[in-house]
């Protein structure tokens, strides 16, 4: 997805996962980590719970492959909240998947 300075501001849950998915398919990493209804963004439409589920996941496999734990909340990422904490989350992933 396109880097826009609106979308990195406050970062909706469909930028974030799309560039998650992004991510796995351009580097393979995690390679099988998450399910295929995981992957597939109609699945997260209406359900808050759902989202926060599949932050809780991706926030873990982030902090287990840097070694040590970022301050993020799934609950504020999903509430726009923190946008700060939310790029750092994604750099880290970013730079653990290259």
């Amino acid at each position: 997805p396109k880097l826009t300075t609106k979308l990195l501001t406050k970062p909706p849950f469909r930028f974030i996962h799309d560039i998650i998915s992004a991510t796995i398919k351009s580097t393979d990493f995690p390679n099988g980590y998450f399910t295929p209804d995981e992957m597939d963004s109609s699945n997260f439409k209406d359900s808050k719970t759902v989202k926060i589920s599949f932050l809780n996941k991706f926030i873990h496999l982030v902090n287990v492959a840097n070694g040590f734990a970022l301050d993020v909340n799934s609950t504020k990422i999903v509430a726009g909240l923190e946008p700060l904490h939310t790029n750092i989350l994604l750099v880290k992933f970013g730079r653990t998947a290259q």
